[in-house]
């Protein structure tokens, strides 16, 4: 499987279940296509609030280009013409108590064109298959309280955390 020429290294067979959908890394030529979702994810959050700078593409390419961040891309075939529809952000971090390495999805972002397509589902899984790869003990990941579609999909594929999160705002007049 292949998008703009470039190969889907663990997607095919997380997007196999989800038929027309490529998954793979985004690198900095992907900013552009990025950029609108990045936006949109932030919007969603904020609940349209202005809580600060708005995305532009020199953040988004710095983004791409940050060491230690990976961003996984979901690309519609068919009827999309392979468009940017969903992407999740993760990271590979020491786990402590195992002393194993564990993921975690920071962002997870799905155009609302795309939901109900099996699109969030596709990235966690390939996310999923990235972390048997690497030897991860886990797999985890905050969700918004009121976002109950997303936590829909969550239930059916995983199990709640015995934890909760905390936040402290370190800038005033910005949250979310």
């Amino acid at each position: 499987m292949t998008v703009d020429g470039r190969p889907s290294p663990v997607g095919a067979a997380a997007s196999a279940a989800t038929p027309g959908l490529v998954l793979r890394e985004l690198d900095p030529a992907d900013a552009t296509g990025l950029l609108p979702l990045i936006a949109a994810y932030g919007e969603a959050l904020s609940h349209g609030e202005d809580n600060g700078d708005k995305p532009d593409l020199a953040y988004v390419e710095r983004l791409l280009a940050e060491s230690g961040v990976i961003i996984r891309g979901a690309f519609a075939g068919d009827d999309m013409n392979g468009k940017l529809v969903g992407f999740a952000l993760f990271y590979d971090l020491p786990e402590a108590i195992s002393r194993r390495r564990a993921g975690q999805i920071d962002d997870l972002y799905v155009l609302p064109e795309a939901r109900g397509q099996g699109v969030a589902g596709a990235l966690i899984a390939d996310i999923v298959a990235e972390g048997r790869k690497r030897g991860w003990i886990q797999l985890r990941w905050m969700v918004p309280h009121d976002n109950l579609g997303a936590q829909r999909l969550y239930d059916r594929i995983a199990e709640a955390a015995p934890w909760k999160n905390y936040v402290i705002w370190l800038e005033p007049g910005v949250s979310w």
